[in-house]
Protein backbone atom coordinates (compact mmCIF):
# COMPACT_ATOMS: atom_id res chain seq x y z
CA UNK A 1 0.00 0.00 0.00
CA UNK A 2 2.86 2.73 0.94
CA UNK A 3 4.60 1.78 -2.19
CA UNK A 4 1.34 2.63 -4.44
CA UNK A 5 1.20 6.27 -2.26
CA UNK A 6 4.38 6.62 -3.50
CA UNK A 7 3.65 6.54 -7.24
CA UNK A 8 0.78 8.55 -6.84
CA UNK A 9 2.30 12.15 -7.15
CA UNK A 10 3.93 10.67 -10.22
CA UNK A 11 0.59 9.30 -11.78
CA UNK A 12 -1.65 12.41 -10.81
CA UNK A 13 1.79 15.14 -11.89
CA UNK A 14 2.08 13.43 -14.92
CA UNK A 15 -1.57 13.15 -15.96
CA UNK A 16 -2.13 16.93 -15.17
CA UNK A 17 -0.95 18.52 -17.72
CA UNK A 18 -2.29 15.85 -20.09
CA UNK A 19 -5.84 16.09 -19.20
CA UNK A 20 -5.95 19.71 -19.32
CA UNK A 21 -4.47 20.04 -23.03
CA UNK A 22 -7.65 17.73 -23.63
CA UNK A 23 -9.87 19.43 -21.40
CA UNK A 24 -9.28 22.71 -23.40
CA UNK A 25 -9.27 26.64 -22.23
CA UNK A 26 -6.73 28.92 -22.03
CA UNK A 27 -4.18 29.34 -19.19
CA UNK A 28 -7.09 31.33 -16.85
CA UNK A 29 -9.56 28.91 -17.16
CA UNK A 30 -7.49 25.69 -16.62
CA UNK A 31 -6.13 27.53 -13.63
CA UNK A 32 -9.68 28.45 -12.49
CA UNK A 33 -10.87 24.83 -12.98
CA UNK A 34 -7.75 23.12 -11.27
CA UNK A 35 -7.82 25.80 -8.00
CA UNK A 36 -11.69 25.19 -7.53
CA UNK A 37 -11.38 21.28 -8.01
CA UNK A 38 -8.62 21.34 -5.30
CA UNK A 39 -10.79 23.70 -2.75
CA UNK A 40 -13.56 21.49 -2.97
CA UNK A 41 -11.15 18.37 -2.32
CA UNK A 42 -9.80 20.20 0.47
CA UNK A 43 -13.01 20.84 2.20
CA UNK A 44 -14.40 17.73 1.93
CA UNK A 45 -10.41 16.42 3.64
CA UNK A 46 -11.46 18.97 6.18
CA UNK A 47 -14.68 17.76 6.79
CA UNK A 48 -13.90 14.20 7.72
CA UNK A 49 -10.42 14.65 9.32
CA UNK A 50 -9.61 15.63 12.61
CA UNK A 51 -7.62 18.83 11.81
CA UNK A 52 -5.40 20.76 14.59
CA UNK A 53 -4.69 24.08 13.39
CA UNK A 54 -1.65 26.06 14.06
CA UNK A 55 -0.87 30.25 12.96
CA UNK A 56 2.30 29.25 11.77
CA UNK A 57 0.79 26.00 9.49
CA UNK A 58 -1.58 28.51 8.32
CA UNK A 59 0.65 31.19 7.64
CA UNK A 60 3.15 28.39 5.93
CA UNK A 61 0.35 26.84 3.40
CA UNK A 62 -1.10 29.84 2.43
CA UNK A 63 2.96 30.72 1.21
CA UNK A 64 2.45 27.42 -0.65
CA UNK A 65 -0.49 28.26 -2.08
CA UNK A 66 0.47 31.53 -3.36
CA UNK A 67 3.55 29.98 -4.57
CA UNK A 68 1.69 26.81 -6.45
CA UNK A 69 -0.88 29.42 -8.37
CA UNK A 70 1.87 31.68 -9.94
CA UNK A 71 3.70 28.86 -10.56
CA UNK A 72 1.46 26.50 -12.41
CA UNK A 73 -0.33 29.24 -14.46
CA UNK A 74 2.89 29.93 -15.92
CA UNK A 75 3.56 26.00 -16.50
CA UNK A 76 0.19 26.27 -18.41
CA UNK A 77 1.03 29.65 -20.27
CA UNK A 78 4.05 27.47 -21.15
CA UNK A 79 1.60 24.22 -22.28
CA UNK A 80 0.07 26.37 -24.61
CA UNK A 81 3.51 27.59 -26.72
CA UNK A 82 4.44 23.57 -26.04
CA UNK A 83 3.86 20.02 -26.61
CA UNK A 84 3.11 18.16 -23.19
CA UNK A 85 5.87 15.93 -24.35
CA UNK A 86 8.03 18.91 -25.23
CA UNK A 87 7.08 21.04 -22.34
CA UNK A 88 7.12 18.52 -18.85
CA UNK A 89 10.57 17.08 -19.15
CA UNK A 90 12.29 20.60 -18.43
CA UNK A 91 9.26 21.66 -16.01
CA UNK A 92 10.44 18.49 -14.60
CA UNK A 93 13.84 18.62 -15.00
CA UNK A 94 14.31 22.00 -13.67
CA UNK A 95 12.42 21.05 -10.68
CA UNK A 96 14.12 18.43 -9.63
CA UNK A 97 17.62 20.51 -9.80
CA UNK A 98 16.25 23.33 -8.02
CA UNK A 99 14.10 21.20 -5.80
CA UNK A 100 17.66 19.50 -4.88
CA UNK A 101 19.71 22.60 -4.53
CA UNK A 102 17.19 23.95 -2.28
CA UNK A 103 16.56 21.05 0.21
CA UNK A 104 20.07 20.47 0.19
CA UNK A 105 21.01 23.80 1.22
CA UNK A 106 18.10 25.20 2.81
CA UNK A 107 16.72 22.21 4.38
CA UNK A 108 20.28 20.39 5.31
CA UNK A 109 19.56 16.98 3.58
CA UNK A 110 23.19 17.06 1.92
CA UNK A 111 25.40 15.45 4.89
CA UNK A 112 28.92 15.73 3.31
CA UNK A 113 30.83 16.53 0.19
CA UNK A 114 30.46 13.42 -1.52
CA UNK A 115 26.93 13.61 -1.49
CA UNK A 116 27.12 16.95 -2.80
CA UNK A 117 29.13 16.20 -5.51
CA UNK A 118 27.32 13.19 -6.76
CA UNK A 119 23.99 14.76 -6.50
CA UNK A 120 25.56 18.03 -8.80
CA UNK A 121 26.83 15.32 -11.20
CA UNK A 122 23.18 13.63 -11.51
CA UNK A 123 21.78 16.73 -11.82
CA UNK A 124 23.66 17.49 -15.01
CA UNK A 125 22.85 14.10 -16.28
CA UNK A 126 19.30 15.17 -16.00
CA UNK A 127 20.17 18.32 -17.82
CA UNK A 128 21.47 16.55 -20.84
CA UNK A 129 18.32 14.05 -20.22
CA UNK A 130 16.46 17.30 -20.78
CA UNK A 131 17.95 18.06 -24.05
CA UNK A 132 18.13 14.51 -25.77
CA UNK A 133 14.05 14.73 -24.78
CA UNK A 134 13.42 18.08 -26.33
CA UNK A 135 15.64 17.60 -28.90
CA UNK A 136 14.40 18.92 -32.52
CA UNK A 137 14.73 16.76 -35.84
CA UNK A 138 12.83 18.01 -37.70
CA UNK A 139 10.89 20.49 -38.99
CA UNK A 140 7.58 19.24 -40.17
CA UNK A 141 5.79 19.04 -36.67
CA UNK A 142 4.52 22.12 -35.19
CA UNK A 143 6.02 22.39 -32.17
CA UNK A 144 8.58 20.41 -32.21
CA UNK A 145 11.12 23.31 -30.41
CA UNK A 146 10.62 25.22 -27.40
CA UNK A 147 12.07 28.88 -27.97
CA UNK A 148 13.89 30.66 -25.64
CA UNK A 149 10.38 32.43 -23.84
CA UNK A 150 8.75 29.47 -23.58
CA UNK A 151 12.34 28.02 -21.51
CA UNK A 152 12.37 31.24 -19.28
CA UNK A 153 9.02 30.41 -18.54
CA UNK A 154 9.27 27.40 -17.18
CA UNK A 155 12.07 27.93 -15.70
CA UNK A 156 10.22 30.66 -13.40
CA UNK A 157 7.16 28.39 -13.05
CA UNK A 158 9.30 25.85 -11.51
CA UNK A 159 11.19 28.07 -9.53
CA UNK A 160 7.36 29.06 -7.69
CA UNK A 161 6.46 25.44 -7.42
CA UNK A 162 9.63 24.83 -5.57
CA UNK A 163 8.56 27.38 -3.23
CA UNK A 164 5.24 25.37 -3.09
CA UNK A 165 6.96 22.31 -2.30
CA UNK A 166 9.40 23.16 0.67
CA UNK A 167 7.55 26.11 2.41
CA UNK A 168 6.07 24.36 4.90
CA UNK A 169 8.86 21.67 5.41
CA UNK A 170 11.01 24.85 5.65
CA UNK A 171 9.05 25.71 8.40
CA UNK A 172 8.36 22.68 9.98
CA UNK A 173 4.42 22.22 8.79
CA UNK A 174 3.15 18.58 7.90
CA UNK A 175 -0.03 16.85 8.30
CA UNK A 176 -3.93 17.76 7.13
CA UNK A 177 -3.66 21.32 8.49
CA UNK A 178 -1.71 22.18 5.08
CA UNK A 179 -4.50 21.21 2.66
CA UNK A 180 -7.78 23.70 3.23
CA UNK A 181 -4.95 26.72 4.05
CA UNK A 182 -3.39 25.76 0.99
CA UNK A 183 -5.85 25.21 -1.64
CA UNK A 184 -7.76 28.49 -0.26
CA UNK A 185 -4.56 30.73 -1.27
CA UNK A 186 -4.79 29.27 -4.33
CA UNK A 187 -8.29 29.63 -5.30
CA UNK A 188 -8.06 33.60 -4.13
CA UNK A 189 -4.72 33.77 -6.06
CA UNK A 190 -6.79 32.48 -9.47
CA UNK A 191 -8.87 34.92 -9.17
CA UNK A 192 -6.70 37.90 -8.30
CA UNK A 193 -4.78 36.26 -12.25
CA UNK A 194 -7.71 36.05 -14.01
CA UNK A 195 -8.32 39.92 -12.64
CA UNK A 196 -4.65 40.56 -13.62
CA UNK A 197 -5.45 39.35 -16.93
CA UNK A 198 -8.97 40.96 -17.48
CA UNK A 199 -10.22 37.68 -18.90
CA UNK A 200 -13.62 36.26 -19.14
CA UNK A 201 -13.50 32.56 -18.35
CA UNK A 202 -16.23 30.30 -20.32
CA UNK A 203 -17.62 28.56 -17.59
CA UNK A 204 -17.95 25.25 -19.63
CA UNK A 205 -14.01 25.44 -20.22
CA UNK A 206 -13.76 26.16 -16.09
CA UNK A 207 -15.71 22.86 -15.80
CA UNK A 208 -14.19 20.48 -18.07
CA UNK A 209 -10.49 21.46 -16.04
CA UNK A 210 -12.13 20.33 -12.61
CA UNK A 211 -10.70 17.05 -13.49
CA UNK A 212 -7.30 18.22 -13.73
CA UNK A 213 -7.70 20.09 -10.47
CA UNK A 214 -8.94 16.28 -9.20
CA UNK A 215 -5.84 15.06 -10.80
CA UNK A 216 -3.64 17.12 -8.82
CA UNK A 217 -5.50 17.03 -5.47
CA UNK A 218 -4.44 13.13 -5.47
CA UNK A 219 -0.48 13.98 -5.94
CA UNK A 220 -1.03 16.84 -3.78
CA UNK A 221 -1.90 14.96 -0.71
CA UNK A 222 0.47 12.13 -1.36
CA UNK A 223 3.45 13.98 -1.86
CA UNK A 224 2.97 16.00 1.46
CA UNK A 225 2.22 12.36 2.99
CA UNK A 226 5.85 10.44 1.71
CA UNK A 227 7.46 13.55 2.33
CA UNK A 228 7.00 13.44 6.08
CA UNK A 229 8.48 10.16 5.51
CA UNK A 230 11.38 10.33 3.02
CA UNK A 231 11.91 13.81 3.03
CA UNK A 232 11.27 16.77 0.46
CA UNK A 233 14.45 15.50 -1.39
CA UNK A 234 13.68 11.58 -2.21
CA UNK A 235 9.54 12.33 -2.17
CA UNK A 236 9.83 15.29 -4.82
CA UNK A 237 12.75 13.22 -6.51
CA UNK A 238 10.13 10.31 -6.94
CA UNK A 239 7.61 12.02 -7.85
CA UNK A 240 9.30 13.77 -10.85
CA UNK A 241 8.83 10.00 -12.44
CA UNK A 242 5.61 11.87 -13.71
CA UNK A 243 7.61 12.49 -16.85
CA UNK A 244 7.32 9.15 -17.91
CA UNK A 245 3.79 9.66 -17.64
CA UNK A 246 3.46 13.41 -18.93
CA UNK A 247 5.40 11.98 -22.17
CA UNK A 248 3.45 8.81 -22.89
CA UNK A 249 0.45 10.62 -22.26
CA UNK A 250 1.27 13.27 -24.53
CA UNK A 251 2.17 10.69 -27.42
CA UNK A 252 -0.60 8.55 -26.74
CA UNK A 253 -3.54 10.70 -25.92
CA UNK A 254 -2.95 14.03 -27.53
CA UNK A 255 -1.30 12.32 -30.63
CA UNK A 256 1.95 14.33 -30.66
CA UNK A 257 3.98 13.59 -33.38
CA UNK A 258 7.62 12.35 -33.21
CA UNK A 259 9.70 11.11 -35.60
CA UNK A 260 11.99 7.76 -35.43
CA UNK A 261 14.87 9.88 -34.45
CA UNK A 262 12.78 11.69 -32.10
CA UNK A 263 11.72 8.60 -30.29
CA UNK A 264 15.03 7.26 -29.80
CA UNK A 265 16.19 10.23 -28.18
CA UNK A 266 12.85 10.31 -26.00
CA UNK A 267 13.90 6.80 -24.69
CA UNK A 268 17.38 7.65 -24.29
CA UNK A 269 16.65 10.92 -22.36
CA UNK A 270 14.08 8.73 -20.29
CA UNK A 271 16.26 6.00 -19.21
CA UNK A 272 18.91 8.82 -18.23
CA UNK A 273 16.07 10.31 -16.15
CA UNK A 274 15.23 7.46 -14.70
CA UNK A 275 18.60 6.49 -13.38
CA UNK A 276 19.18 10.07 -12.50
CA UNK A 277 16.45 10.09 -10.55
CA UNK A 278 17.19 6.11 -8.69
CA UNK A 279 21.15 8.24 -8.04
CA UNK A 280 19.60 10.75 -6.39
CA UNK A 281 17.22 8.82 -3.97
CA UNK A 282 20.54 6.61 -2.66
CA UNK A 283 21.75 9.62 -1.68
CA UNK A 284 18.56 11.39 0.26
Amino acid sequence: MSVLIYCLPALGWGLMPVISKKAGGDPVEQILGTTVAAFLVAILLNAFMEVHYTTTGIVASLISGIFWAGGQFLQFKALKQGTVSKVMPVSNGTQLVFTGITSGLLLREWRNLQQVAITLILMLVIVFAMVMITKKTTTIAEGTTLDYKTILLICASSMCLVGYVTSTNFLGISGSQIFLPQATAMLASSLVITAMEKKRPRPILVSRNLLTGASWSMANIAIFYTSTRLGVGLSYTISQLCIIVSIIGGIVFLRERKTKSELINTAVGIVLFFASIVGLSQFK
